[in-house]
Order: C-alpha cells, then sequence, then structure tokens
C-alpha cells in the first residue's frame, strides 16, 4: 500500500460542502429572481393588453356614433347620445357587422352603454335599438380596477364657441326652434335635428388602479347628423326639419 495517496480531510470535505452550498444558493436566488421577473413583466403585459383592448372596443363604439335616437323600455324617446351624472354614456353606434349566414335579418346599428359597476368598467350593448320591456341588455365587464368613470363632451355653440359638458344633451343642443324643445308635425314625424346631434369629441376620463389617471379623446365625425338626415334641396327652406343649432336655423 502506498503510503503517499491521502484521502480528502473531513475539513476539506466541509470546505467542499460549503462551497457548494453557496453555489447552489446563489443559483436558486438567481433563478426565483427571474422567475418573479418574468411573472411581473407577464402580468404587466397582460394588463397593458386588456387596457389596450378595451380602449380600442370604446374607440370603436365612440367613433362610429351615429345620429339615432331609440324608444327605450319605458317607450320614451331617448336622445342618440345620452350622458347623465351617475355617470352612465349611452348612444347608437353604426358598424354593427352583419352576417351574411344569419337566418334573420337585422339592423348595422346598436345601441351600446358604458358605465362602472364595482370598479370594473362595463359594456352593454342591445340586441335591438327600440326596446321592449324584456329587451335585457349584455353586459361585458372591460376593465378591473377602475374606481371611476366620467365623460366630457365637446362641442361648438351658436357662436362656433368650443364648449365643454359632462352631461348630453344639453338644454341648447335639444332646444326647437320654437323653444318648447319638442317635436315638429305628427308624433311619427323625424324628431329634429338638434334632438339627434352629436357633439365634436368625446374625452373619457378615468381613474384606474393600475396606471391611475387615464384620459382618451376620442374624434366624432363631423356633421353626421347630415349624412343621415340631409338637409332640403331648396336653399330658402330655413327649418331643414328642425335647426341644427339651438335657437334657428343655419
Amino acid at each position: 500500500m502506498n503510503k503517499n495517496v491521502r484521502g480528502m480531510t473531513l475539513i476539506e470535505l466541509l470546505i467542499a460542502m460549503a462551497i457548494f452550498a453557496v453555489m447552489s444558493a446563489s443559483i436558486f436566488i438567481t433563478f426565483n429572481s427571474f422567475q418573479k421577473t418574468k411573472e411581473v413583466t407577464e402580468s404587466s403585459a397582460d394588463v397593458l393588453k386588456a387596457y389596450q383592448l378595451a380602449f380600442n372596443i370604446m374607440a370603436r363604439d365612440i367613433q362610429q356614433m351615429a345620429p339615432r335616437p331609440v324608444r327605450n323600455e319605458f317607450s320614451d324617446l331617448s336622445p342618440a347620445l345620452s350622458v347623465n351624472n351617475d355617470p352612465v354614456m349611452e348612444f347608437t353606434r353604426a358598424g354593427w357587422n352583419r352576417s351574411p349566414f344569419l337566418k334573420s335579418k337585422r339592423s348595422e346599428l346598436q345601441r351600446v352603454a358604458y358605465y362602472v359597476e364595482d370598479q370594473k368598467l362595463m359594456r352593454a350593448s342591445w340586441k335591438v335599438l327600440d326596446r321592449a320591456q324584456d329587451s335585457n341588455p349584455t353586459r361585458t365587464p372591460l376593465l378591473e380596477g377602475v374606481e371611476y368613470i366620467k365623460f366630457e363632451m365637446h362641442y361648438q355653440d351658436e357662436e362656433e364657441n368650443w364648449q365643454i359638458t359632462e352631461t348630453w344633451p344639453t338644454d341648447k343642443v335639444i332646444q326647437s326652434p320654437d323653444g318648447s324643445g319638442g317635436y315638429l308635425g305628427t308624433p311619427t314625424s323625424m324628431p329634429l335635428l338638434d334632438k339627434i346631434s352629436l357633439p365634436t369629441v368625446v374625452d373619457v376620463r378615468m381613474k384606474t388602479a393600475h396606471f391611475g389617471d387615464i384620459n382618451r379623446k376620442f374624434l366624432i365625425a363631423s356633421k353626421y347628423s347630415e349624412i343621415y338626415y340631409p338637409p332640403p334641396d331648396d336653399p330658402d327652406d330655413g327649418s331643414r326639419g328642425g335647426s341644427r343649432r339651438s335657437g334657428g336655423s343655419e
């Protein structure tokens, strides 16, 4: 037996084990940190994706706002755009795609609403425009962690000055030429252009748990009412089915 051959001493073994333990702990900490970073990144990406999708849906709806008033479940006329202090924004939008394979025909206009419920941004939509009492909306949550929402409508007054309001329609917008705010002609006649007029810009402001205060502005096509309800060809006819601006004809 060769007496020069030696094994590891206990101290050397303990040192090797300590080095291995330190290296293992370092690798574990690095891997754990990488895993947490990956989870945070994916979570942030999912939140950002949800916000982008929600704003894309809102843009698709608001930018295609159409001047079509509807009858609610109580048979009362609701303006093309209605915004109250709750706040709830309800309006008619165009561009509701209709599949050619549907057996039943339906309008390409759709009534939708946006509001906050239980800190969730909700979108409600109806399958019909003029509702019956059993016409229930389809409610879809778009975002979570929304503390409140506010809508601001930008429009031009009679002097073509820009005005901002948090409710719609305003008193000036719904006023008819005779000051009654009602309709001309029979109850079945087309409502005044004032009644179906739309603002130029809708500013949506939200306070969220993820990004704090957010606001997005959406541009609505100008003179959309005239596209759906063109004025008479006679230039001397100043009624145009009702004034587009409050208080008289253009």
